[in-house]
């Protein structure tokens, strides 16, 4: 039986009542409300709250809180534990039931490891605070509980979103079957780091992370295009540093899907280098680490993975968001993430005013060893562009002299063994170099890199 059915039943409050903001210049836009048998409880709270910029609702009756909360919509509840009839425990049960966004906090002179024990559990409480209680100590989880509250409800909106997308999705899978069979062997490779004794588990949520990567590119081709080149480089330095088959797995997906919280954001807020934007544009780019995490906390052994993707823009010197970490406390996950993104960001110009050579972006990040970077990462970083640049990408494939044909384009600067540059980005591949290629390949002894379009990439091209 549910602690609100009784709701009606009997209702007879010591005190209780509505207390508008005292701050008028500051208009409120969330209600507390205390819940307390003591009635100089309830006065003391409303005391301490008296100029902050909140409505106040008050009841010394534990039943009637839940008909306020209800009625109310309060952004935070303050209970105290032991009440009559009801306590506080029971309270906050009734009122997660059916206001979980609600910010919890239990107030209470005696705590037991039991008693904390079921608020937590039963009550969902956030907050366990002993009285007597610092007023500012209450203030500060009040504020902290309200920034919470409008996270949980801005997640829950776009999980709304995000649900209205996936049935888009399925309702035009057929058009989208050119795309998946493509994205396909992302989900091999995913699949190919699945450690075999985790491999069943791991399949429940495979089928999730192809649906939000193909969402990611309906949403923006150069996003999605962006976070396959972030992933595969964030593998290979995982893998430089000697990490588990695990671990690389998880900082592979983490890296696909570390944009999925800037769904929402417009072109010029995700295209535009920060320093670029306004304050409310830099506002609202900031909180996608946390958006994105949300959106995987409550999927099967994605805990990972979502902590990768909060926290991919810290800094090593402790100056980075949402957290402020500092060196190891940073999950190395997220340090070989936050590489591997400004890296491939600083060539598309979307974190410097200008794109930057592959050269000079590598440069970049070195240079800012120690203080945006882990050096552990950095140090790393020579061998695994090395790799990186060696391995085709989406829209390329290589070749040797011996296959190379005429009308090929290229997809990178070629240099010879001479040094010098026998074939520029984009240029048609003609036979005087088909020539020379082939000649360059026999003295050397053996097949050369030559990078060139994909048929299908360069139709669409066309």
């Amino acid at each position: 039986m549910h602690t609100e059915d009784t709701l009606d039943k009997e209702s007879s409050p010591l005190i209780h009542g509505f207390t508008g903001s005292l701050n008028r210049n500051k208009p409120s836009k969330h209600k507390i409300l205390f819940v307390d048998d003591d009635s100089n409880v309830i006065n003391s709270l409303r005391k301490v709250f008296s100029l902050e910029p909140y409505d106040i609702l008050f009841t010394t009756n534990p039943r009637e809180a839940i008909a306020l909360t209800r009625r109310e919509k309060p952004s935070v509840v303050i209970c105290d534990m032991r009440m009559p009839d009801l306590s506080g425990v029971d309270v906050l049960q009734a009122i997660s039931e059916f206001a979980p966004h609600v910010g919890k906090i239990i107030l209470t002179g005696h705590a037991d490891l039991n008693s904390s024990i079921d608020a937590i559990n039963l009550g969902q409480v956030d907050r366990f605070l002993s009285k007597p209680c610092k007023d500012d100590t209450l203030r500060h989880a009040v504020a902290e509980l309200i920034e919470v509250f409008q996270i949980r409800l801005e997640t829950e909106q776009m999980n709304q979103s995000l649900a209205e997308k996936v049935y888009e999705l399925e309702n035009f899978q057929q058009e989208l079957n050119t795309r998946v069979d493509e994205r396909m062997d992302e989900i091999k490779q995913v699949n190919s780091l699945l450690d075999q004794s985790r491999k069943d588990i791991k399949l429940q949520y495979l089928s999730a992370i192809r649906v939000f990567c193909n969402f990611l590119d309906l949403r923006s081709p150069a996003l999605a295009a962006h976070s396959r080149r972030v992933a595969d480089l964030s593998r290979i330095l995982a893998q430089q540093l000697g990490l588990d088959e695990s671990e690389v797995q998880e900082i592979y997906i983490a890296a696909l899907l570390h944009d999925i919280g800037k769904i929402g954001l417009p072109d010029r807020t995700l295209f535009t280098p920060f320093a670029s934007l306004d304050g409310e544009a830099q506002a609202s780019l900031l909180k996608h680490p946390v958006r994105a995490q949300t959106v995987f906390l409550s999927l099967p052994d994605m805990g990972e993975v979502s902590t990768i993707i909060r926290h991919h823009h810290e800094r090593y010197d402790g100056q980075g968001f949402p957290d402020g970490l500092i060196g190891a406390s940073i999950h190395i996950g997220a340090r070989i993430l936050a590489v591997a993104e400004d890296y491939d960001e600083l060539q598309q110009g979307w974190l410097a005013d200008q794109k930057l050579s592959a050269k000079d972006a590598a440069r970049f990040v070195s240079n800012a060893s120690g203080r945006r970077y882990d050096p552990e990462v950095i140090r790393a970083l020579p061998s695994a562009l090395e790799e990186y640049g060696s391995t085709p990408l989406e829209h390329e494939q290589m070749v040797s002299a011996k296959t190379l044909k005429i009308g090929a384009v290229l997809t990178r600067d070629f240099t010879g063994p001479d040094g010098y540059l026998w074939g520029a980005k984009d240029q048609v591949v003609n036979g005087r170099m088909i020539t020379k290629f082939r000649d360059g390949e026999k003295v050397i002894g053996h097949p050369m890199k030559i990078y060139i379009m994909k048929p299908k990439a360069l139709a669409e091209r066309h």
